[in-house]
């Protein structure tokens, strides 16, 4: 990023965010210069607010199949591609929708696999007990009601049986709006990963809560 990409990034990130933000991207892109930083998140007990109980009362939460997402691919706003439908006809990652009568709410994605992506070359082997959230989405004319944890929570219900207990994703230290957004989703971070390039080679440094890399580890 040039000169005038980091200025013109603050100067959004001040408009948007406040200057207290501001200061802690600005700090981290110092002390952090050449690495890619991404901040780790779990969440094993969603906490969804008591009106998004009760709002969602007629509500249906299911993994969607092809068909599902195929009848709701062409609305653009959906932001459903045909690799997604792929992925959930191979197996290899599912949604799990929330409608309304015949309105889609919004979606959460795992990967099925434990293996979690970061970049290219770079992934995490989560323990057994956890699974990979990696996309969301909520309908404009539903949010502000807490359906993000509510999701969260009917996620960790629909995969218990699999031996599921907590969801993980990450984010890139500089996005400011998605740093908040899981945190309020009830997200908790447990660690960070930083990523650097250099002549072919490429170095991890992982700082890591001791419980979240439970006994549940994969062998």
């Amino acid at each position: 990023m040039g000169v005038q990409e980091r200025i013109s990034f603050l100067t959004e990130t001040l408009k948007s965010q406040g200057i207290v933000e501001t200061v802690r991207v600005g700090w981290c892109g110092l002390r952090y210069k050449g690495e890619s930083r991404k901040i780790l998140f779990a969440i094993a007990k969603p906490q969804p607010l008591p009106d998004a109980l009760k709002a969602s009362e007629n509500h249906v939460f299911k993994f969607a199949s092809p068909e599902d997402l195929a009848a709701l691919a062409p609305d653009p706003a959906n932001s459903i591609a045909a690799i997604d439908i792929e992925r959930v006809r191979n197996g290899i990652a599912r949604c799990m929708l929330q409608m309304d009568g015949e309105t889609l709410v919004g979606y959460a994605w795992i990967w099925t696999n434990r293996l979690a992506y970061i970049e290219d070359g770079v992934h995490l082997n989560l323990p057994n007990d956890t699974i990979y959230n990696y996309k969301g989405y909520t309908n404009p004319k539903y949010r502000g009601k807490s359906f993000q944890a509510l999701r969260h929570l009917n996620l960790l219900k629909l995969t218990a049986p699999e031996g599921v207990k907590r969801l993980f994703g990450f984010v890139d230290q500089f996005n400011s709006k998605s740093l908040k957004g899981v945190r309020k989703s009830g997200y908790v971070p447990v660690g960070e990963l930083r990523i650097k390039h250099k002549n072919g080679r490429v170095r991890l440094t992982i700082d890591v809560q001791e419980d979240f890399w439970s006994t549940e580890a994969r062998t």
